[in-house]
């Protein structure tokens, strides 16, 4: 007897829901496992307030389903499922037709608009990736046209950003602007405090579940970055431009993103199965449909039962565990075994604002700042683990680290040294160990007094530079110049070696260093210390040889555990800064249509 099993929706409850069933059934020749999304990818969603706000790039979050399922028995198919005929078990979209006898749906979700007037025609919302670079190319827009025009209420609109909600992705969204308007406003010179932020929560306190110390930490966080918190007052309506409260308080803004809540996506909604007032499919304590005993629902499409007669609230645990609770129901089913009732879990929730601070609450623990970052990164970089599998691990967590290396904040920082190391890591003893050379022989130097008698480049002398095997027309530079000044050339020599120990080992203009090294490898080979070729030596080449192309390589590793990392771009900003005059000199050329 076959078992034909779709999982309808590759989000995280459909994606461990897929793997699951795979797990489980690799030795079940009999059952198929087909899982049907409109994209070939899975969105990260939590993370898509960074594309939003400019920290990262669109693909960073598009993990392709090839890759998470082509050594698994799932089939991927990319379609867009129109119709569901549950009585023959048939799903429809343009094309094609697929039978089942076993469905899990996770539709996932969209925004509410509670109620609020002007929402979706005045407002965005961040619920999707399309969604993210909207946001994100309206802000730049917003941000280019300030820099053009010379009306101050024009101005002071396009540079207010207003976000209602004050849950976690409201939240993750105010922090990631307030940092890109930050960069922004030293990239083009347009003062701070020029630009305002409002978060915008009718409830009495942002991040309602977390803890009063955590919500206050993280209100005082954002007031501190300039954030105009308002709380206790919900949205009323919202106009062109304009974002009204119950209060009557008005705010002008050219960019208003709401993030005030969820429902069930609208094919769950109109599928014709049983649901609750936020459109979420009615399900029993193992996921079931009130309607049809083989259809599943899961994630934030369902209404999952959770404890005091609550529903399961929408976070990715819950999708997670929704997905494997249907997964394992319909796997007892196929091989007789018992279901399992929901049983959630949920180990606790993590806020970024912005990429250098954030709150959490897990397992117990209340943590912020730092602790609360690394909590959230090592997360993310679990699931990858969990998505990835033994195949996919080490690249996918080497790709988020290149992805938080991308901008500022400690964890993102340290993260940038890893990211950096998959091109130069193995470089660091290298370079460490050429400048510990390079070190010791400018303090020889000195312990022999190059630095106080001219006795060492001169000719005839015991440290003359001139050797055996030493090219001709050196030799003529050495005495036309060299050796008429020579103390002076001595105290060059010193420093320099000095110098290039220190830059070699500590990473800081470790490009600078390293050519000088390989520049003192030059001259030696010049000046004949060592035969060139010779049998004295392996591989008959001069020691210099191996000395001078390490050298070489050793050219930009000072951005891999080194103060390079952080000097190169403070100086850059130092040194090629923006001029303050360049908007009224584009203002006296741009003229705006009507």
């Amino acid at each position: 007897m076959s078992n034909n099993i779709i999982v309808l929706g590759a989000g995280y409850g459909g994606v461990t829901a897929a793997q699951t069933l795979h797990k489980k059934l690799k030795k079940h020749p009999d059952s198929t496992i087909t899982l049907i999304d409109r994209n070939s990818y899975h969105t990260l969603l939590t993370e898509l307030h960074e594309v939003a706000g400019k920290r990262i790039e669109e693909d960073a979050l598009e993990i392709d389903l090839e890759r998470i399922f082509s050594s698994t028995r799932v089939n991927v198919v990319k379609d867009e499922i129109n119709n569901i005929d549950f009585e023959n078990q048939i799903l429809s979209s343009d094309d094609h037709q697929y039978s089942y006898d076993y469905l899990i749906m996770g539709a996932g979700s969209k925004p509410s608009y509670c109620g609020v007037e002007g929402v979706a025609e005045h407002a965005f919302t961040l619920w999707s990736m399309d969604d993210s670079k909207s946001i994100r190319k309206h802000i730049e827009n917003c941000l280019q046209e300030a820099r053009m025009t010379d009306d101050p209420a024009e101005r002071k609109e396009l540079l207010s950003f207003a976000v209602a909600g004050g849950g976690f992705t409201g939240v993750e969204m105010v922090g990631e602007l307030i940092e890109w308007l930050d960069d922004y406003s030293k990239e083009y010179n347009i003062p701070r405090d020029e630009m305002e932020i409002y978060n915008f929560e009718g409830l009495d306190q942002i991040l309602p579940n977390l803890s009063d110390e955590l919500v206050k930490k993280a209100s005082n966080y954002m007031r501190k970055k300039g954030v105009n918190v308002k709380t206790g007052e919900f949205v009323d309506r919202i106009e062109e431009n304009k974002l009204v409260l119950n209060d009557g308080m008005e705010v002008e803004a050219r960019t208003i993103i709401w993030t005030c809540g969820v429902q069930a996506a609208d094919f769950a909604a109109n599928s014709g199965l049983a649901t609750d007032r936020a459109n979420r499919i009615k399900v029993n304590k193992y996921l079931q449909t009130a309607d049809y005993s083989n259809v599943y629902a899961i994630g934030d499409n369902a209404a999952a039962p959770w404890k005091n007669d609550q529903i399961l609230p929408a976070l990715v645990e819950s999708a997670q565990q929704t997905g494997e609770c249907a997964a394992k129901n319909i796997i007892a089913e196929i091989k007789g075994g018992s279901k399992e009732e929901l049983e959630p879990n949920l180990h606790g929730v993590m806020v970024s604002v912005g990429s250098s601070y954030a709150v959490a609450e897990v397992m117990g623990l209340s943590l912020t700042g730092i602790p609360a970052m690394f909590m959230k990164h090592s997360v993310n970089m679990f699931y990858r683990f969990e998505i990835g599998g033994l195949k996919e691990t080490y690249s996918m967590i080497t790709e988020y680290m290149k992805e938080q290396a991308s901008h500022k904040g400690l964890l993102p920082q340290l993260f940038g040294f890893v990211s950096e190391t998959s091109r130069s890591l193995w470089l660091v003893p290298l370079r460490v160990f050429v400048g510990i050379m390079w070190l010791y022989e400018g303090y020889t130097k000195v312990r022999d007094g190059w630095l106080t008698a001219p006795d060492y480049l001169v000719s005839g002398a015991s440290a003359s530079p001139i050797g055996d095997y030493a090219v001709g027309w050196y030799v003529w530079l050495n005495e036309a110049i060299i050796f008429k000044f020579p103390l002076f050339f001595q105290t060059v020599v010193t420093l320099s070696m000095i110098g290039i120990g220190l830059s070699l080992i500590f990473g800081l203009f470790a490009s600078l260093g390293a050519l000088g090294s390989a520049g003192f490898s030059v001259n030696f080979l010049l000046a004949g210390q060592y035969a060139h070729w010779s049998s004295d030596w392996p591989g008959h080449f001069s020691p210099l040889f191996w000395f001078l192309f390490a050298s070489i390589a050793l050219i930009g590793s000072g951005r891999s555990f080194g103060l390079d990392y952080y000097v190169l771009p403070w100086l850059k900003s130092k040194i090629w800064s923006r001029p303050k005059d360049k908007d009224q000199d584009l203002r006296k050329v741009v003229k705006k249509i009507k």
